[in-house]
């Protein structure tokens, strides 16, 4: 796994890996069901495991959930909403993922997908962290990976990926806010009709569905009065 030249005086660095390792469950199901997997939120629960949400393109969901029983990596699997050859799923994953092994050396995932058994993950690197310390950590756990990029990033280390009034409206809320209000969002909870009621999230976040609420209504409060604050002239 070769290093291209990047400037050591401390700016972030972005890197980019294709993976191949069919032991990833989204590598391994863009392959068997020639389909687009990508990864959109994932949350670290209180018991260890992880809630991810990934949207697959281009095959049945029946397929997909067939596909989760099969494997030993996902306890729990839900689809949130199905589209026309595809949806979005809810999964609790027990075990190391990409993300995981980014996170535990300091880079950040900026996405993650895959394609016809063809995986593309995106992170950056902050300027205090070692970068080839991060790229042989993935590739020892990712023997089938490839680093194929590796550059000096002129945009800021995202802590998340909101921008612009999103990342305003999110300095106001806690992670822990964040993440509650965000699963509620992607699992469907402010649909009408609601698509995932409060005892599913909270149950999907590892939590009690008074906690849940309580964080959802301080988030929403927050959220809201931002939003008319921003409104009233100075």
């Amino acid at each position: 796994m070769g290093m291209t030249s990047v400037d050591p005086t401390g700016s972030a660095v972005k890197l980019e890996f294709e993976l191949l390792d069919r032991d990833c469950f989204f590598v391994d199901a863009s392959a068997v069901a020639d389909c687009r997997v990508t990864l959109e939120h994932m949350v670290n629960r209180s018991d260890d495991r992880l809630l991810e949400y990934f949207t697959v393109e281009g095959t049945a969901p029946d397929r997909v959930l067939s596909m989760v029983e099969e494997t030993a990596v996902i306890d729990e699997a839900r689809l949130i909403s199905r589209g026309v050859d595809g949806g979005l799923f809810e999964f609790v994953v027990s075990g190391p993922c990409v993300t995981t092994t980014l996170a535990d050396t300091g880079a950040i995932a900026r996405s993650v997908l895959a394609d016809e058994g063809i995986g593309e993950i995106v992170a950056d690197v902050p300027a205090h962290v070692d970068v080839r310390r991060v790229a042989e950590q993935f590739g020892d756990q990712y023997p089938e990976s490839t680093l194929t990029a590796c550059r000096n990033s002129n945009e800021p280390v995202p802590v998340r990926t909101e921008s612009g009034v999103h990342a305003t409206m999110a300095d106001q809320l806690t992670d822990k806010q964040q993440e509650v209000l965000r699963t509620a969002y992607l699992s469907g909870y402010f649909s009408w009709p609601r698509r995932s009621s409060a005892e599913e999230c909270a149950d999907a976040l590892g939590i009690a569905q008074s906690t849940f609420s309580q964080h959802i209504r301080t988030a929403e409060e927050k959220v809201i009065g931002r939003l008319f604050e921003s409104g009233v002239e100075q």
